[in-house]
C-alpha cells in the first residue's frame, strides 16, 4: 500500500472530523428495544410499567398492571415524551412517517379484553378517564342502561381490539371469540376495520407497521405474526392529518382492561418522520427553552473541542509517517497501516477493536455449527459476545485471500464512517496474527434472498414493500446524504440483511468506493455479481451512481416478481428478468409479473410503482436512468411514474465524448431512444 493512499485515508478522516460540526439533522428518528432496558424518552402514565421477568424473552414494557388477579379496569399509556412535528407552519409541509412496533396481548383464561392502540394526539397527551372498550383514549359516563362516550377532538388511533362492545364495535359471526383491528378518527367507532379471530391475535408475537403519506393522505396498517409472516392483515384509510391534529403531536400506546382481563406487552418500537423537530418548543413535560439552548451550546463546544483534539492527533501521526518514510522497506507499509487503523478506531470514534481470543470464544472457536454462510473471500459466523450476551455476526476473511484483505480494509474505512438505520452497523474489528475479522450486528432474519426463495414460506407483500423502500433509503443516503458519495457496487438480495422487524439493512461494503459528489464515472476493475452489473460497467470498467441505480432496479423487480435476474434455461436459452417484466409492461399486464405465490394479495398501486421504477432504473442506457432520489420520489408517491417505451430498447454501441465506449440504444424501428417523459 502506498503512502499516498494512507494520506488519502487521513484526508477522509479529517473531513469526518469537520463534519461533526457542520452536519445538520435531517429527520426525526428513534428506535427503542424494551427487551434491553431501553426506556429513554418514554413516559409511562396510569398503570403502565417497566417490567423485567427472569425469563429473558418476556422483558417488556407493560401497558396494564402485571398481575392477572389485579388488572380489572386497568388503563395505562406509554408515549414519546417530546413533541413530534406533524406540519411546518412556515412552509406548510406535512410530514411523512412510518413506525414499527412488536407486541403481545397475553391471556391466561378463556376470555380476554379489551386491547391496545397506537395513537396520535395533541401534545401534551390529555388525561382521559376511560377504561375497558375505550382503550383509555376517550372519556365516558353512563346511566342505568347506556354508556356515553365522548369524542376526543384531536385523536387518530390504530386499535388492536380483543373484545366486542356491541355499542360501537363492528359485529362478527363469533362476537365472543373475534376481535378486530381498526383506524379511529376522533371517535370510538372505527372508520375502517377488519375482523380477526382472537386465536390469531392473542398470545402471538405480532409486528405492526404503520405509515402515512403526506401526498396521498393514506394512513396504512400492516400487521403480521412474527412466527408466521404469511398470516398478515392490512387496512388503510384516507385522512388529512393536518385537519385532525395540531402542529405538534404526541405519539404512543394506550391499553385497557375491563371485567375481562389480559396483559399488553411491548417489545420494541421504532419511528421515522421527515420533519425536523423545532428546538424552541416549550413543553410541560420537557425542558425549558433556555436549558435546551444551553445544552445545544455545550454540545457544540464539546464537538469543537473533540475535533481540535483529533486534528492535533492527525498532525502528529502524519509527522511520524513522514519520519518513517525514509526507512520503510517492502512489507512495512501494512504494519504502519495496522498501527494507524488501530489508533483511529481505539479513540472511540466508532467500532471497537476486539482481541482474537474474544471472537474465537464468541463463535466456539469458529465452529462449523456456528457458521451462517460462506462467500468467495471468507465465512460468516454467529457469535455471542461477553457477559451481556450480545448476538453478533463475525466475518472471517480467508487467510490466503489477498482480495479478501483488500475488501476488509475498504469495508473498515468506509462503513465505519457511515450511520444510517438502513445500513448494517459495524460493531468492531480485529486484525493481527494473520487474521482479519469484522464484527456486525446480527440480523435475525438473515438476508433478503433467503426469504424471496424460501421453499415453504412466502414473503408477504407489506414486507416486500417495506424492504424496497428501506433499500432505496440506504442508497439515497450513500449517494446524496453522505459528505462524500459512496458507490456500493454490489447491490443484490444476499447483501440486503433483515432485522427482527424485517427492516432492510444494506451490508457488505468490501467493493465500495468513495468519490466526490460531482465526480463522474470512476474507472475500476469490474466488480459485482452477474445479473446486477450495469452493461456499461462490463464494457468500460467504470462504476458510477447510475450503475448502483441499475442494480437497485433489478433488485426491485426481484422483490416484486420473486424471480432471479438471470437464469439459463435448457429449452429457451437465457432468461432475463428485466426483459420479461418489460414485456408485461408493454402489453398492459404489468400486475401479471407479480410473484404468483402471493395469490393476488398485494397492493396494486404499490406493485405497479415498484415494477415501473424497477424498469426505469434497470434501463441499459445509463443516461436514461433516474437518480436514486427521483426513483424514491416515485416510490413514495411524491412524483408521477415515468412513461417508458412499450418495447425494451435494443442496444447498439458507440464511442462517447470522452473516448470510452458506452451503449446507445435504439427502439424496435431503429430510431435512437430519447429521455423518458
Amino acid at each position: 500500500m502506498a503512502i499516498s493512499n494512507i494520506n488519502k485515508g487521513f484526508q477522509a478522516l479529517l473531513s469526518f472530523c469537520l463534519v461533526l460540526i457542520a452536519s445538520p439533522g435531517c429527520s426525526l428518528s428513534f428506535d427503542f428495544d424494551f427487551t434491553k432496558n431501553d426506556y429513554s424518552n418514554i413516559t409511562c402514565r396510569g398503570d403502565a410499567l417497566v417490567h423485567n421477568d427472569t425469563c429473558k424473552d418476556l422483558a417488556k414494557s407493560g401497558l396494564t398492571r402485571d398481575s392477572i388477579s389485579g388488572i380489572y379496569y386497568s388503563t395505562g399509556k406509554a408515549f414519546y415524551n417530546r413533541p413530534v412535528p406533524l406540519w411546518d407552519n412556515t412552509t406548510g409541509e406535512v410530514t411523512n412517517f412510518n413506525t414499527t412496533f412488536s407486541f403481545k396481548i397475553h391471556n391466561t383464561s378463556s376470555h380476554c379484553a379489551d386491547g391496545l392502540a397506537f395513537f396520535l394526539s395533541a401534545y401534551p397527551h390529555p388525561v382521559l378517564n376511560g377504561s375497558g372498550g375505550t382503550l383509555g383514549l376517550f372519556n365516558y359516563s353512563w346511566d342505568a342502561t347506556t354508556i356515553y362516550v365522548d369524542q376526543t377532538e384531536h385523536l387518530v388511533a390504530i386499535e388492536f381490539d380483543t373484545f366486542f362492545n356491541y355499542q360501537w364495535d363492528p359485529p362478527s359471526v363469533n362476537n365472543l371469540t373475534d376481535g378486530h383491528i381498526g383506524i379511529n378518527i376522533k371517535t370510538i367507532r372505527s372508520t375502517v376495520c377488519k375482523i380477526i379471530p382472537n386465536s390469531l391475535l392473542v398470545d402471538k408475537n405480532m409486528t405492526a407497521y404503520i405509515s402515512y403519506n403526506n401526498l396521498s393522505h393514506i394512513l396504512r396498517l400492516q400487521l403480521s405474526q412474527d412466527d408466521n409472516p404469511t398470516i398478515n392483515f392490512n387496512i388503510n384509510t384516507k385522512v388529512d392529518l393536518k385537519n385532525i391534529l395540531p402542529q405538534d403531536m404526541a405519539i404512543g400506546f394506550s391499553a385497557a382492561t375491563g371485567s375481562w382481563v389480559e396483559l399488553h406487552l411491548l417489545y420494541s418500537w421504532s419511528f421515522d418522520s421527515t420533519l425536523v423537530p423545532r428546538t424552541n418548543n416549550n413543553s410541560t413535560e420537557g425542558t425549558s427553552t433556555n436549558s435546551k439552548r444551553t445544552l445545544s451550546s455545550g454540545l457544540i463546544g464539546v464537538l469543537i473541542a473533540v475535533s481540535v483534539a483529533l486534528l492535533l492527533i492527525l498532525g502528529t501521526l502524519l509527522y511520524l509517517i513522514g519520519k518513517k518514510r525514509l526507512t520503510m522497506k517492502n512489507g512495512e507499509i501494512e504494519t504502519v497501516f495496522d498501527e494507524l487503523m488501530d489508533d483511529e478506531f481505539e479513540k472511540g470514534r466508532g467500532p471497537k477493536r476486539f482481541q482474537y481470543n474474544e471472537l474465537a470464544a464468541a463463535t466456539k472457536d469458529f465452529a462449523e455449527t456456528e457458521k451462517l454462510g460462506e462467500g468467495g473471500f471468507g465465512s460468516v459466523y454467529r457469535g455471542i459476545l461477553g457477559d451481556h450476551g450480545v448476538h453478533v455476526a463475525i466475518k472471517r476473511v480467508s487467510k490466503d485471500s489477498k482480495q479478501g484483505k483488500k475488501e476488509y480494509i475498504s469495508e473498515v474505512k468506509i462503513i465505519s464512517q457511515l450511520r444510517h438505520r438502513n445500513l448494517v452497523s459495524l460493531i468492531g474489528w480485529c486484525h493481527g496474527h494473520g487474521e482479519f475479522l469484522l464484527v456486525y450486528e446480527l440480523m435475525q432474519n438473515c438476508s433478503l434472498d433467503t426469504h424471496l426463495y424460501h421453499k415453504d414460506r412466502v414473503l408477504v407483500w407489506p414486507l416486500r414493500h417495506k424492504i424496497a423502500l428501506g433499500l432505496g433509503s440506504a442508497l439515497l443516503y450513500l449517494h446524496e446524504e453522505c459528505q462524500q458519495c459512496v458507490l456500493h457496487r454490489d447491490i443484490k438480495p444476499s447483501n440486503v440483511m433483515l432485522d427482527a422487524l424485517f427492516n432492510a439493512k444494506l451490508g457488505d461494503f468490501g467493493l465500495a468506493r468513495v468519490i466526490d459528489h460531482q465526480a463522474g464515472a470512476q474507472t475500476t476493475i469490474p466488480a459485482g455479481t452477474m445479473g446486477y452489473i450495469a452493461p456499461e460497467c462490463i464494457i468500460t470498467g467504470k462504476a458510477s451512481t447510475e450503475s448502483d441505480v441499475y442494480s437497485f432496479g433489478v433488485v426491485l423487480l426481484e422483490i416484486a416478481c420473486g424471480r432471479r435476474p438471470m437464469v439459463l434455461q435448457e429449452d429457451k436459452g437465457r432468461y432475463r428478468l428485466v426483459e420479461w417484466v418489460w414485456g408485461h409492461y408493454g402489453s398492459g399486464s404489468i400486475h401479471d409479473a407479480i410473484d404468483l405465490r402471493l395469490n393476488g394479495e398485494f397492493d396494486a398501486q404499490e406493485a405497479e410503482r415498484i415494477l415501473v421504477v424497477g424498469l426505469w432504473c434497470a434501463q441499459s442506457s445509463y443516461n436514461l436512468r433516474p437518480t436514486i432520489r427521483q426513483a424514491m420520489n416515485a416510490l413514495n408517491l411524491e412524483a408521477p411514474l415515468p412513461v417508458l417505451p412499450p418495447k425494451m430498447p435494443m442496444p447498439t454501441y458507440a464511442s462517447s465524448v470522452d473516448g470510452s465506449d458506452f451503449p446507445l440504444y435504439t427502439s424496435s424501428n431503429g430510431t435512437t431512444s430519447g429521455t423518458v417523459s
